[in-house]
C-alpha cells in the first residue's frame, strides 16, 4: 500500500483529535423548534369533536350523557368500547368549554368498573391517529420527547397547534394514551368547575 493510498494510524488519530476539538469549540446551534400541526387537533368520532377551546360541556352531555368524576375532581370520565375493549374518554372543562380530553385504556387497578358503551371509536385528527396503532405510523409533525423514568409509557410524541398541544403515548411501539390540551394563554380566563 503507498502512502497515497490510506493515511497511517497516527495520522488518523491526529485528525479525530483536532475534529473533536473543534466541535467542543463550535458555538453552539440555536435550538430549531419542533414542526406543528397546521390546523387544531380534535378528539373525533363520527358523532362528536371534541376540540380543546371549542367544545362545550352542554354538547358532550348532550351526545354522552353525564358523566363519572375519575380520575381527581374536574375530569369528566366516560367509559367507552373500542375495538371490543374498554377505553377512558376523560374531559376536563374551564368554565363551559373543553380544556383538555384524553383517551387511554384504564391501567390502574383502582380504576372503576364502569360499563363501556358503544359510541364509536375516537382517533386523532387529522392524521387518524388511534389506540392501538403503530407508533411509526405517527404524522411527521409529532416529535418525540423524554419519557419521564419510572412513568407509564415510554414513549412520548408531542406536537404544538394553533391554540393547543396534543400527545400521544405509548409503549412497545404501540400507541396507548391520546390527549389534547388546550393552549393556557390562550384560554378564556374563566373558573375551572
Amino acid at each position: 500500500m503507498s502512502e497515497r493510498e490510506a493515511p497511517d494510524f497516527a495520522m488518523r488519530r491526529a485528525v479525530e483529535v483536532l475534529a473533536s476539538i473543534y466541535e467542543r469549540k463550535r458555538p453552539a446551534r440555536e435550538p430549531t423548534l419542533p414542526p406543528r400541526a397546521d390546523a387544531p387537533i380534535a378528539l373525533f368520532n363520527e358523532r362528536l369533536s371534541l376540540v380543546v377551546g371549542t367544545s362545550t360541556r352542554r354538547e358532550v352531555e348532550r351526545e354522552l350523557g353525564i358523566a363519572y368524576r375519575y380520575p381527581a375532581a374536574g375530569w369528566h370520565t366516560y367509559c367507552i368500547r373500542i375495538a371490543g375493549e374498554r377505553a377512558f374518554l376523560s374531559l376536563f372543562f374551564s368554565g363551559t368549554s373543553l380544556s383538555a380530553a384524553e383517551l387511554y385504556r384504564p391501567r390502574a387497578a383502582q380504576a372503576p368498573p364502569l360499563e363501556a358503551r358503544d359510541c364509536g371509536a375516537y382517533r386523532l385528527v387529522p392524521g387518524e391517529i388511534g389506540l392501538g396503532m403503530q407508533i411509526l405510523a405517527l404524522p411527521d409533525y409529532f416529535t418525540e420527547i423524554p419519557a419521564p423514568g419510572g412513568g407509564s409509557y415510554a414513549q412520548i410524541f408531542a406536537t404544538g397547534f394553533p391554540g393547543g398541544s396534543a400527545l400521544v403515548m405509548g409503549n412497545d411501539g404501540t400507541v396507548e394514551r391520546l390527549a389534547v390540551y388546550v393552549d393556557s394563554s390562550t384560554a378564556p380566563a374563566t373558573q375551572i368547575e
